[in-house]
């Protein structure tokens, strides 16, 4: 009876010197991803054990399986990135240290020229190690890596194409630079020496298994034991194993269904590439819209159950349309509505519930989205976590799939505001007399700007460093003699109350500082520049309308902390008449 897997122990050498042994990273699985942080830690690893002088230092283990075609590369389930780094540095020791040991006769086990390319190449014309993760990564690879000299002049990069997950070609000259930078602080015989340990003293174990659906299994249990792989890598290994049991009768079939699911997920990436959105948070939300309750077990232990009977090609082609529906509809939304979510906490729960809506064709869509922003920010101004909110949550994804009415929906919100009185603590706090450090304070703003836009499409206002919360009476008001009209009653009132506040950009709020009104009127006008925000144009209407006799006094404070509810009262549909006239 044929073994299931054979685990050896195997130094550097032994790994890539072994004459019957090719290596090739498959296609499902991710690009090579190492960064600064992880070279430099396998690099003071290995050189720490070296000074150390550690008989054996274990680096860990690489699983691998045999292929289902005839190739005579076997693949590599796991230790893809540990391999691709350790080939990077030959390559570099190849390309820019040719003398390594190349006097040392007496050390019959010295690594010099010649051993360094036998690891790179079998007899010199067959490449020990290939990237199958993309149709052009293995050409990248050989260019900027593998081919004779590819590291001797390395292409030039910038950091920030280091983020793209997708294009590993960057990675891999940021690797070979890390290296070469190393290399060339040692000197001749620290490199020599440390080369010879790093060859013949660095040990890994090599679990060699009999088929790729053990191989991956293997995998998953390893990593439930603590290796450093994510939910969606799980998940994908865990699919491709399943796709050899839905098509392991007929090899043809399943390498062309292979190539298909890989074309699927390679396009799940691509959308979310440039978006804070990663494929754990889309599994998440996939998982909720599914089966609408928070995960009793894993993640991943919970997807796999619900995927077990499916056929892996239309689970990922379900993803994917998921994927597409949420690039469109919220990474790439115009509806202001949405906009005002993105400042919200609880971003997988609001995402998934319109996710649900958006994949159920839910009819009353737009009705949910205006009530569902509505019960999120009283309870965000409530003061209220997400405990609070869960269940409400998971149960209105029920009723979308149900199809229930918009009312019935509107009835689980009203009821829960109603259980938790949230109404007259919304009121409390949009009425405490310091609100500016208050996390919703600038939100609550902006969902009055985008309210105040005409119906055509306003762009996004991030939450960033040049939007700054404008106290229109500044806290040093004192240093002018033209605020002299305001007393200690109206600071302490109105200074930091939510009808003082308003947005301006950085740079003209650094402009305003603390002067008098009229001169910050003029800073808002700016000579025909006009500050960008209508929640600020409207102070500006009414100094140049002479309105309250063109300062900012109570009876102007009072107005606006009256305007500022109208807005609200739109916006939240709640009646706030009870505190218009009773600020404090």
């Amino acid at each position: 009876m044929q073994e299931s897997f054979k685990p050896t122990s195997v130094s550097i050498n032994q790994l890539f010197g072994d004459p019957k042994i090719l290596y090739r990273i498959p296609q499902y699985q991710r690009p090579y991803k190492w960064l600064d942080e992880q070279v430099e830690q396998l690099w003071e690893d290995i050189f720490e054990a070296y000074e150390n002088d550690i008989d054996n230092y274990f680096l860990g283990s690489v699983i691998t399986a045999k292929p289902l075609d005839n190739s005579p590369y076997i693949d590599v389930v796991d230790g893809q990135q540990r391999l691709t780094t350790l080939m990077i540095l030959f390559c570099v020791l190849r390309d820019n240290f040719s003398d390594i040991n190349r006097d040392e006769i007496e050390n019959p086990f010295a690594i010099d020229i010649d051993a360094i390319k036998s690891v790179i190449s079998l007899n010199g014309r067959v490449e020990r190690l290939k990237l199958f993760t993309h149709r052009h990564h293995q050409t990248d690879f050989m260019e900027n890596i593998l081919n004779d000299g590819a590291t001797s002049e390395i292409k030039t990069f910038f950091k920030y194409q280091l983020k793209n997950d997708q294009e590993p070609v960057y990675k891999f000259r940021n690797t070979a630079k890390i290296f070469k930078d190393k290399l060339s602080c040692l000197t001749s015989e620290e490199r020599n020496n440390f080369i010879n340990y790093l060859f013949n003293n660095v040990q890994l174990i090599r679990i060699d298994c009999s088929n790729r659906d053990f191989a991956i299994k293997l995998f998953q249990v390893l990593n439930d034991r603590g290796m450093d792989l994510s939910s969606a890598d799980l998940i994908k290994s865990y699919l491709i194993g399943n796709l050899n049991n839905f098509y392991k009768e007929n090899k043809d079939d399943l390498t062309e269904y292979e190539k298909i699911f890989m074309s699927d997920w390679q396009t799940i990436e691509e959308r979310l590439k440039y978006s804070e959105t990663g494929l754990n948070e889309i599994f998440t939300m996939y998982y909720y819209y599914s089966l609408g309750t928070n995960p009793k077990k894993s993640l991943t232990d919970e997807l796999q159950n619900l995927f077990k009977l499916k056929n892996p090609i239309s689970v990922v082609r379900d993803i994917k349309r998921f994927t597409e529906i949420y690039y469109r509809e919220i990474l790439n939304t115009t509806s202001k509505l949405i906009y005002s979510f993105r400042y919200l906490r609880w971003t997988t729960y609001w995402q998934s519930i319109l996710m649900t809506a958006f994949m159920e064709n839910y009819p009353f869509t737009e009705e949910l989205i205006f009530e569902l922003r509505r019960f999120y920010y009283l309870y965000w101004i409530a003061g209220k976590t997400l405990s609070q909110i869960k269940q409400s949550s998971f149960n209105v994804m029920k009723a979308i799939k149900e199809k229930k009415h918009i009312n019935y929906i509107k009835a689980i919100f009203t009821n829960k505001l109603n259980d938790d009185k949230i109404i007259p603590i919304v009121k409390n706090n949009l009425r405490d007399n310091i609100v500016d450090e208050e996390v919703w304070t600038k939100p609550l703003l902006l969902m009055i700007e985008y309210s105040l836009t005409d119906t055509s499409v306003s762009n996004f206002i991030k939450l960033d460093k040049d939007l700054h919360l404008e106290h229109i009476l500044p806290k040093a008001y004192k240093s002018f003699s033209e605020w002299s009209y305001i007393n200690s009653d109206v600071e302490r009132k109105w200074l930091r109350s939510l009808a003082n506040l308003t947005l301006l950009s950085g740079k003209k709020n650094i402009e305003a500082q603390n002067y008098p009104f009229e001169e910050k009127m003029k800073v808002y006008g700016n000579n025909g520049n006009t500050t960008a925000f209508r929640i600020s144009q409207q102070l500006l209407d009414d100094f140049n309308n002479n309105k309250f006799e063109k300062q900012w006094n109570e009876k102007a404070l009072q107005n606006r902390w009256e305007w500022l509810l109208i807005q609200l009262e739109k916006i939240l549909e709640t009646d706030f008449s009870d505190i218009k006239k009773n600020n404090i």
